[in-house]
């Protein structure tokens, strides 16, 4: 009887070793662009320990690489230090580093026409994109001061009513989603805290708008001479947290868009003849804020 059950366990331990290896297997070619290779004392059940060590299991859960990515480390530290040795690996951005994956998407230029089943959610910048940037068939859900702890409250007015972003996005279905917020969250909290509130809304606008394509677009910067001068609002601290929503993106349907990369900024500072503020660009730039967002563009 004894030997029945050491054979039973023997068989169990076998399976599950095997079961796990050829996770290891796949989790390899996915998470760890195959750069296990498979000895003696290294073979597949070791690449899954480490991805279940790494949390990136949790993404074949949620079915997105960027969830755990983002969710797998509570240790400040450790996520950057993750994040940062990603980019440097690669030599990319984030998103030009997902944009290999399978079924992914790139960027394309499309025409005004792109905007109409668009919304807009953000801050003072976005208010401007809706004044100035000459887009005029999309929604706009936006306020001076938003921020991204306002999500779930009745900031806004819309269609004659107190509402939260998140009301109308229950409310109303939307094919494109554009989300800007973080540098009114400067002066609070850390890149981090900052992330995993941001990190809860865009899975909570994933949930609400399932077939929406959700565009993150990392903050504009500020003027050297801002960012030089404050003791929050600096280019080192708008480019934490823009590095940390970048890796939120898969190249699937979210995506990162750095309007950094536009003619706006320059040596990474907001050029000052474009702003009248120091934070805010002028009226007659906000053009170049539109093509930019229309020469990134996603076509499926």
């Amino acid at each position: 009887m004894n030997d029945r059950k050491h054979y039973a366990l023997l068989l169990l331990i076998v399976a599950t070793a095997l079961a796990f290896s050829l996770l290891g297997s796949r989790w390899n070619g996915l998470y760890y662009n195959n750069k296990d290779t498979y000895t003696l004392p290294n073979f597949p059940l070791v690449t899954a320990m480490k991805a279940i060590h790494d949390g990136t299991y949790l993404s074949d859960l949620y079915g997105s690489r960027a969830f755990a990515a983002a969710s797998f480390i509570d240790n400040d530290s450790m996520l950057l230090d993750n994040i940062t040795l990603r980019f440097a690996q690669s030599g990319r951005t984030a998103a030009q580093a997902l944009s290999t994956d399978a079924n992914s998407y790139s960027f394309t230029t499309a025409d005004d026409n792109y905007f109409q089943d668009a919304c807009f959610i953000g801050d003072s910048r976005t208010v401007g994109i809706s004044q100035y940037s000459g887009i005029e068939n999309a929604t706009f859900l936006c306020k001076n001061s938003l921020s991204i702890y306002d999500y779930d409250k009745k900031k806004l007015n819309y269609e004659g009513e107190k509402k939260s972003v998140r009301e109308i996005l229950t409310e109303k279905e939307f094919s494109k989603i554009y989300l800007m917020v973080g540098i009114n969250e400067c002066g609070t909290g850390t890149p981090e805290t900052f992330f995993n509130s941001y990190k809860e809304v865009v899975m909570d606008i994933r949930s609400l708008q399932p077939n929406a394509l959700i565009f993150i677009q990392g903050n504009l910067l500020v003027t050297e001479s801002k960012s030089s001068e404050s003791d929050s609002i600096t280019n080192e601290n708008i480019s934490a947290r823009n590095r940390l929503i970048a890796t939120l993106a898969n190249q699937k349907d979210i995506f990162y868009i750095d309007i950094n990369e536009s003619s706006l900024c320059e040596d990474g500072s907001l050029i000052s003849d474009y702003t009248w503020d120091q934070v805010h660009i002028r009226a007659q730039y906000y053009p170049i804020w539109k093509d930019f967002l229309l020469k990134h563009a996603i076509v499926i």
